[in-house]
């Protein structure tokens, strides 16, 4: 009996100590969409994704603006047609991507109309989010764990291609995983 508490303690303090190692970088691979076969002209791949809960604060800087996949918060971003005025916790937006939702951000530069026009695209539809991304180069990101396409325009057809394939699609580690109940602020 003694042997397996030990154990149980062992595992249990193992999983803590780990899950404050502190900050760790973000592994990714970029690949162009058009050279591998993707199913949307233009975006980009990141693999080697690494997808580890961390409680500290995640070094995302080797990857894309916003990342698209990596080690992240135990507790997910709210994703149920939220859209959200100031920017999000990447570790936090990153559980939600492991869970098929497609995030949506714009730079401080893109035009109002532009951002209305995904807002309406976005807002109160299951596994969508929106949100700011300062200093993110294009004016409107789409991304999904481990993919990602910039836009300048919601009446672009690639936007709705995205949503499609990439909503609970078969890249996301834990489709179908919940969007509600996490996280409900920035």
């Amino acid at each position: 009996m003694a042997v397996v508490v030990v154990g149980a303690v062992t595992v249990g303090v193992t999983a803590i100590a780990s899950a404050h190692d502190g900050p760790r970088p973000a592994r990714v691979t970029a690949r162009s969409a058009d050279s591998e076969g993707a199913h949307i002209p233009g975006e980009q791949i990141y693999g080697n994704l690494q997808r580890q809960h961390v409680l500290g604060p995640v070094d995302y800087s080797g990857g894309p603006n916003p990342p698209a996949g990596g080690p992240h918060h135990p507790t997910w971003q709210n994703a149920n047609g939220d859209v959200y005025e100031q920017p999000l916790r990447n570790e936090h937006a990153m559980h939600s991507l492991e869970h098929g939702v497609v995030w949506v951000t714009y730079a401080e530069h893109a035009p109002r109309g532009v951002v209305e026009a995904f807002r309406k695209k976005v807002e109160g539809v299951p596994y969508r989010m929106m949100s700011p991304v300062p200093g993110q180069g294009a004016p409107v990101k789409l991304t999904a764990w481990g993919r990602q396409l910039a836009v300048t325009s919601a009446s672009d057809p690639r936007v709705d291609q995205f949503f499609k394939a990439y909503v609970q699609g078969a890249q996301a580690p834990e489709p179908e995983g919940p969007v509600t109940g996490g996280r409900a602020i920035p």
